[in-house]
């Protein structure tokens, strides 16, 4: 049955841009709602298969919404020049809450589920969100401090500073060939990884490939991770405890985005705090590309404790 069911596609203008939103479920009945927040790139065609296996797995209506700029729009929906502002990390922090502002009603209980950079976008929300709207914020692989000292941040900051026009190049021309070929291309080096990846990697994967080397969706995409590895640096200790109650916190046993030290770091600052919590299982930061199952299975435990 699940795999015989696909999500709504839906590309509604959401703080002056469309966006690409999937949904599992509906709000009438439950008036409840688990949306994602993505990390960069930040299109929610890489979410889908955690997203369904969630929903299925849990029950409750999923939904699921692209960064603004970070996904392709069919030719069908139009074109609407955006506020560029929107591209930034705080644009985006606001195109989130637009978005629940329009499309979900004051009296659906919300979990905000953040991956990377989009645990930081829902650390913010939670600051703006009244209280009683969100039941959680389940933090996933947050990059919340200190980006650009990272390991993959410290080679990753001086690409994007002064090597923006390369990567844009490149897509460039990769976005000139034939749409076949472009398929195949993609097709080859998830095929490759997938000989080093322990699960198996979901079309979804490859679609979201597509998006993240459109030179409009990249250029969105650059822009906003040169803006995380400026902004996102020291903890934002009095944010995290004014929500500690309500966030639980994953972090990757091997992860180059926010390594290990950082939750030896929160269970310091949060000794008494139960849902910070190092990964067991390998996963990945981008569990996405092959632990998008597991992972669903495990937050559709956490759901089960509301």
């Amino acid at each position: 049955m699940e795999a015989e069911v696909e999500g709504v596609h839906e590309y509604p203008l959401i703080h002056s841009i469309h966006t690409h939103i999937i949904k599992y479920g509906s709000i009438d009945e439950q008036r409840r709602l688990v949306l994602v927040i993505p990390g960069n790139p930040g299109a929610v065609e890489f979410y889908d298969e955690f997203m369904k296996t969630l929903h299925f797995s849990s029950k409750w209506p999923v939904w699921g919404l692209s960064h603004a700029g970070h996904s392709i729009v069919p030719r069908r929906v139009g074109w609407k020049s955006p506020d560029h502002s929107v591209f930034t990390v705080t644009g985006q922090i606001e195109h989130k809450l637009s978005f629940i502002n329009r499309f979900v009603p004051d009296d659906v209980k919300i979990v905000l589920i953040g991956h990377s950079i989009g645990a930081h976008v829902v650390l913010e929300m939670l600051d703006i969100l009244p209280s009683e709207r969100v039941l959680e914020g389940m933090l996933l692989f947050p990059t919340i401090e200190k980006m650009a000292q990272s390991p993959q941040g410290r080679w990753l900051t001086p690409l994007l500073r002064n090597m923006k026009w390369l990567f844009m190049l490149i897509a460039a021309f990769l976005w000139l060939l034939p749409y076949t070929m472009k398929c195949r291309m993609i097709d080859y080096v998830f095929d490759r990884r997938g000989r080093t990846f322990p699960g198996t990697i979901a079309p979804c994967i490859k679609q979201g490939a597509h998006s993240a080397i459109d030179p409009y969706c990249l250029s969105n995409t650059l822009h906003m991770a040169n803006l995380e590895m400026q902004e996102v640096d020291e903890i934002n200790e009095g944010l995290v405890r004014k929500h500690i109650d309500k966030t639980r916190y994953y972090y990757g046993a091997t992860d180059h985005w926010c390594p290990k030290q950082h939750y030896y770091d929160m269970k310091e600052r949060f000794p008494d705090h139960d849902k910070i919590e190092l990964c067991s299982d390998g996963f990945r930061h981008a569990f996405i590309i092959d632990a998008s199952r597991p992972m669903a299975a495990k937050v559709s435990e956490w759901l089960k404790l509301l």
